[in-house]
């Protein structure tokens, strides 16, 4: 297992890196660097890293209201070296993870170095287990709430939770790390030995408040503000529930519930699909509604609401 820890001002400081400059990275590098951990953020560009050292990370609540400018150490992802990080947490989206950056990857994280996955939607872990032979690969599922602001300012839109998977192959001793890591940040953090059906809801849960939000262009609140777009949610909903129950998703009721909680939590919030349809960016449309179709037909079913929200996000460009 890939760990250091260096000793400052008389304190112990763990030495870790987030993947990703957009509002999670920056949530995740902020909280983490802002809590004593040694974090750095590896930037898919050099100018934003460059601003990141030279501004810093400005992290603010869901007012807009500024709780700390956080000093922290940026390079681009082309420069990034892990020779003494313990931890890469992942916060690109899967658009992102194409073959140059999974044989950048392969070659900057060591055998026996640890990613915690971050990605939306289903087909990342395959992706990156062929990608990354002889690494521990965390699963990682969030329900936090961030918008990216400006290239070093995050704004923390709606408090949420990490569930972590506590799978056979990956060490014991990592997960605490990871774990007492992200709950001295303030996360709240669950370690999970079953968290298939936590992926699974999370799937739908993006599945029917992403792609909605991206069409209409509204916050995720403002979906359940009116019948008619609670009428069109809950369409979408019974679509997708009803193919991934056969993956094992079980409760409907309690699953309508988690995606209104959802909405309700995270009101201010714009969902990742919308920033990236209103910064003219590829969406992950394919990995979460158009996965929920190709399930579908897997079944020999019909999915006409993914098949249509696909459809629209992508007409969107």
């Amino acid at each position: 297992m890939v760990i250091k820890n260096e000793r400052r001002n008389g304190g112990k400081m763990d030495k870790v890196a987030v993947l990703g400059g957009g509002s999670l990275g920056l949530l995740l590098g902020g909280k983490l660097r802002a809590s004593g951990c040694d974090c750095a953020i590896w930037t898919r560009t050099r100018g934003q890293a460059d601003l990141l050292n030279a501004k810093g990370l400005t992290l603010e609540d869901q007012t807009g209201a500024i709780v700390s400018r956080i000093a922290i150490r940026a390079s681009a992802f082309e420069k990034a070296r892990l020779s003494e990080t313990g931890v890469v947490f992942l916060a690109v989206k899967q658009t992102a993870l194409t073959a140059e950056m999974l044989r950048k990857l392969s070659g900057v994280i060591p055998v026996g170095g640890a990613v915690v996955l971050f990605q939306n939607g289903i087909g990342h872990r395959e992706l990156l287990k062929e990608a990354l032979p002889d690494r521990q690969l965390v699963t990682a599922i969030t329900t936090e709430g961030a918008l990216r602001v400006d290239e070093t300012t995050v704004r923390h839109t709606g408090s949420g939770e990490i569930r972590i998977g506590e799978e056979e192959q990956v060490d014991k001793r990592l997960l605490t790390f990871i774990e007492r890591m992200l709950k001295q940040a303030g996360f709240s953090v669950f370690l999970s030995k079953q968290l298939e059906d936590a992926i699974l809801r999370k799937l739908l849960v993006n599945a029917v408040i992403n792609p909605l939000t991206a069409i209409l262009r509204i916050r995720n609140g403002e979906l359940i503000e009116t019948t008619f777009r609670m009428n069109v949610m809950k369409s979408l909903f019974r679509e997708t529930f009803d193919i991934l129950s056969a993956y094992g998703l079980k409760d409907e009721p309690a699953s309508w519930d988690a995606v209104v909680r959802v909405c309700s939590a995270t009101r201010l919030n714009e969902s990742s699909m919308l920033q990236d349809v209103i910064a003219r960016k590829p969406t992950e449309v394919d990995f979460i509604n158009g996965a929920i179709c190709r399930m579908a037909a897997e079944q020999g079913k019909e999915a006409p609401w993914n098949t249509a929200v696909t459809a629209l996000v992508k007409a969107i460009h």
